[in-house]
């Protein structure tokens, strides 16, 4: 009995170090799932001021468009 006593007292040490360690994987997930969210929310944020821009652009007149073009070509020759 004494010998089954000390058996289960190494086993309740080593399950309490394993609950232990559990617990700082999962904090350790939970950041790194927070921060995996924070980088999606980021990511969407600049694709809809992309799109934003994009629709900017494209709402200007070809004409105008051309010109500006024509005058951005003529300055980065004269650098």
């Amino acid at each position: 009995m004494e010998n089954f006593s000390g058996q289960l007292k190494k086993y309740k040490v080593t399950i309490n170090d394993l609950l232990a360690e559990n617990e700082k994987l999962e904090a350790r997930a939970k950041a790194s799932e927070k921060g995996k969210m924070k980088d999606t929310m980021e990511r969407a944020k600049l694709k809809s001021e992309l799109d934003n821009l994009q629709r900017l652009v494209n709402r200007i007149p070809p004409d105008i468009l051309a010109e500006l073009k024509r005058q951005q070509r003529h300055t980065v020759k004269e650098r």
